[in-house]
């Protein structure tokens, strides 16, 4: 019988999803708009987008003030989008007008500029 090898616990983090494939899945979540995909499709790209938006939260809470507004900005966007999540999950994949528009505010969200 083969023996299971466990990996060491390290304290490296995997590499955040790259920008591409963050506006990748907001523009496969726009297609799916047309409503020919079906929900657990939608599903499976809300998932990766709660995922994008969970490492981008991670990365950027270094301490700093900045990194604290980052953050803020952050955790409210990532609130918003778990709530609309349920609403989705609930449908079977149904996107909202409402989620749409919530969507557009994702790269200002998820931005690593402040304004002064």
């Amino acid at each position: 019988m083969p023996r299971l090898t466990l990996v060491p616990p390290t304290a490296q983090r995997p590499p955040p999803c790259p920008v591409e494939e963050f506006q990748a899945i907001l523009a496969e979540l726009h297609a799916c708009r047309d409503g020919e995909t079906d929900g657990p499709a939608v599903l499976w790209l809300i998932n990766d987008l709660m995922r994008y938006c969970e490492d981008r939260l991670e990365e950027c809470d270094n301490g700093s003030a900045e990194g604290a507004a980052l953050v803020l900005r952050r955790q409210k966007f990532l609130a918003g989008l778990t709530g609309f999540a349920e609403q989705i999950r609930k449908s079977n994949g149904e996107l909202s007008d409402e989620f749409i528009a919530f969507l557009a505010t994702a790269p200002a969200a998820m931005d690593d500029l402040t304004t002064n």
